[in-house]
């Protein structure tokens, strides 16, 4: 056999052993995204609000435990904020923060002919931050995971704020946005 033969040989078996392993129980990571509008300074901003909350992405739909999970995303994200030196306000700050959450249809491994149910859902939750006085969306973060449907993760939604907001400015003690 030549090195190329062996190699498919090896792909063709490591993806039968793949597909005969038993279906994760639970998500172990997220991939997350964030980006902000060039235009938008953030030196002004010094404070925030939440805002009511944005419909998710195209293929995800709102459950009713998109709404548990709103409920426990919001002080994740208001400590996060705080952490990156802006203050709550609650007649109407600088920026104002509306949270997305929302479920994709359940995920499958293998491919399409053989694909088998992994008993896990696509979650989304994201970030949209609009500027208070002229309501212009001035950045937005994402995260997508691999969920279990009957359970939400608390850890998990605080490792897709975590990684949605590295990159957001930051105030530092001047009072001007930074990039961490």
């Amino acid at each position: 056999m030549n090195k190329w033969t062996t190699v498919a040989l090896a792909g063709a078996l490591a993806s039968c052993s793949a597909a005969a392993e038993p279906p994760k129980a639970v998500a172990t990571s997220a991939v997350a995204t964030s980006v902000g509008s060039p235009q938008a300074s953030f030196a002004q901003y010094h404070t925030f609000s939440f805002g009511l909350a944005d419909p998710p992405k195209a293929g995800y739909e709102v459950t009713p435990r998109s709404l548990e999970v709103e409920r426990r995303l919001r002080p994740i994200v208001l400590e996060s904020l705080k952490a990156h030196g802006y203050s709550e306000s609650e007649s109407g700050g600088d920026f104002v923060v509306k949270l997305v959450t929302g479920t994709g249809p359940a995920s499958t491994q293998g491919p399409a002919e053989r694909a088998v149910a992994t008993g896990l859902a696509r979650g989304f939750i994201g970030i949209n931050i609009y500027d208070g006085p002229t309501g212009a969306q001035v950045w937005q973060g994402s995260a997508f995971a691999e969920i279990d449907p009957e359970k939400i993760d608390d850890s998990l939604l605080r490792l897709g704020v975590t990684h949605m907001l590295a990159g957001f400015p930051s105030k530092d003690a001047a009072g001007v946005a930074s990039t961490r």
